[in-house]
């Protein structure tokens, strides 16, 4: 009996050791580290697990998974060693790039046999087209985001070149404002099985309109600057059958060229986020409701963000609108404060609803004689925030969980002495990996201040900022010091 009970004790003491040992890194099985693997850019995965041991090495360079490279924060000369030693000799098992365009010198891109997603920085305009030529040889090829240096002198050719790729599933375009904005001649049983479509560009309405017709399984669009057109033709609009998400950022538009717009494509819609600046016909709470019960019966999120300039027109008329019956049964929500922004005082009338924006801008609020504060408990779920102005934690109740990067700009950081300890109250510094702080002053006891309160902090980003300088070494001693920053 005592033999037996020992022989479990001992088959236990073994059992836990086989769990201890587990948990080493090196224990885990090959299949489960190159799942590991595809969480990480391909170049980190070589500098590390390449050179860890005998083992990851082959692991490494026996393995045939696809490989994710980003070369947009790599300089020329490391890119010579990881061309050599990385791209060259896996360019066929390559299935996301994401680069600026001075790489683009070094390989023929349809070289990438295997290329599903291209993401590329800052080529000019009038290389995009033969660009998207090569792209046409690539039979799994579906993601393109393209970021442009100056705008697109030819529009519609780059956009015909796009629709081209009859197998691209998601596209974002990205560019300054010009060019003469005509609109394409509308398509005809188009096969493109485009889903996704980002603007972010400059575009007229009935632009807008003609493009829409040339993606008739479009499911998200969104447009970040959207202006009116002095003519739209209901004939032309056609709706992408499966659209159910819109984002728009309005320029210079009226509401009844939105409401004649939104009443064409709307029937399948089921989000709607709109955003405009400092016309108050966006604030006729009964035209919303008119345009939602007509025309987006499968509508269940509803977020506008409004902002408009303060001059001596009451508005509390406008806000109770959006207090009746409609809105409370939906759930959809709203507040507004008043704040200072350049020496002019604004209003932000916004939905507070979870799903607010991926970044919000928190600004100075005013004397409390004309200002609402937050609603109380209110939780805002964006990533990236920007406070703007003066700071005073007592004036906010709205709290920040999700937030991971942080802009702070034109705070006058240096008349408040308990400045980051305010905005510690306001969003927790720890939680922060990206910090941005523009045209602010203050001293090295300050940034020291700053640094120790964000230990989780991974990038630091000083825009007409400092006053005083210091020595290199004595700012890496500072940044190593408190917190992980790598660039």
């Amino acid at each position: 009996m005592k033999r037996r009970k020992n022989t479990e004790i001992i088959k236990q003491s073994n059992d836990n050791k086989k769990k201890l040992s587990l948990s080493k890194f090196e224990d885990l099985s090959n299949e489960l580290i190159y799942e590991l693997f595809d969480y990480f850019d391909y170049f980190f995965i070589y500098e590390i697990f390449s050179k860890f041991n005998l083992r990851f090495h082959l692991l490494f360079i026996n393995s045939s998974l696809p490989i994710k490279i980003n070369l947009s924060l790599i300089s020329k000369s490391i890119f010579q060693t990881y061309y050599k030693s990385i791209i060259d000799i896996n360019i066929k098992r390559i299935i996301s790039l994401n680069t600026t365009k001075y790489f683009l010198n070094y390989f023929s891109i349809n070289l990438f046999s295997s290329l599903q997603s291209l993401i590329i920085y800052e080529i000019e305009s009038n290389k995009i087209s033969l660009l998207i030529n090569y792209l046409h040889c690539l039979s799994n090829f579906s993601s393109l985001s393209i970021y442009s240096s100056d705008y697109f002198r030819n529009e519609n050719s780059i956009y015909l070149s796009i629709f081209s790729l009859l197998k691209l599933k998601f596209c974002k375009l990205t560019c300054p404002s010009g060019g003469e904005r005509i609109p394409l001649p509308l398509a005809i049983n188009s096969c493109q099985i485009l889903e996704h479509l980002i603007l972010n560009a400059h575009v007229r309405l009935d632009q807008l309109i003609s493009i829409l017709s040339y993606v008739p399984k479009l499911t998200y669009l969104s447009c970040e600057y959207l202006y009116g057109s002095e003519c739209i033709e209901i004939d032309r609009i056609r709706t992408p059958v499966n659209l159910i998400s819109i984002c728009l950022n309005l320029y210079r538009i009226s509401f009844n060229e939105l409401k004649l717009f939104l009443s064409k494509i709307s029937f399948q819609l089921k989000k709607l986020r709109i955003k405009k600046f400092n016309d108050e016909n966006f604030l006729n709470a009964e035209q919303w409701e008119e345009l939602i019960i007509n025309y987006m019966p499968c509508l269940y999120m509803f977020d506008l963000q409004y902002t408009g300039l303060i001059d001596d027109n009451p508005r509390h008329n406008l806000i109770e609108q959006f207090c009746s019956k409609f809105w409370i049964e939906r759930k959809w929500l709203f507040d507004y404060y008043y704040y200072k922004n350049d020496n002019s005082h604004y209003w932000n009338f916004f939905s507070i609803v979870p799903y607010r924006y991926n970044h919000f801008i928190l600004y100075e609020q005013i004397n409390n004689d004309l200002c609402k504060s937050y609603q109380n408990n209110s939780i805002n779920f964006a990533h990236h925030l920007t406070i703007e102005g003066h700071v005073n934690k007592d004036k906010y109740s709205i709290r920040f969980p999700r937030v991971t990067k942080l802009t702070l700009r034109n705070n006058y950081i240096e008349e408040n002495s308990l400045f980051f300890n305010d905005i510690n109250s306001i969003i927790p510094l720890i939680q922060i990996t990206d910090l941005n702080i523009k045209n602010n002053y203050f001293s090295i006891v300050e940034l020291t201040k700053i640094l120790s309160l964000s230990s989780n902090l991974q990038s630091l980003t000083l825009s007409n900022t400092l006053p005083f300088q210091f020595k290199r070494i004595e700012s890496t001693k500072l940044i190593s010091e408190y917190n992980k920053i790598i660039k």
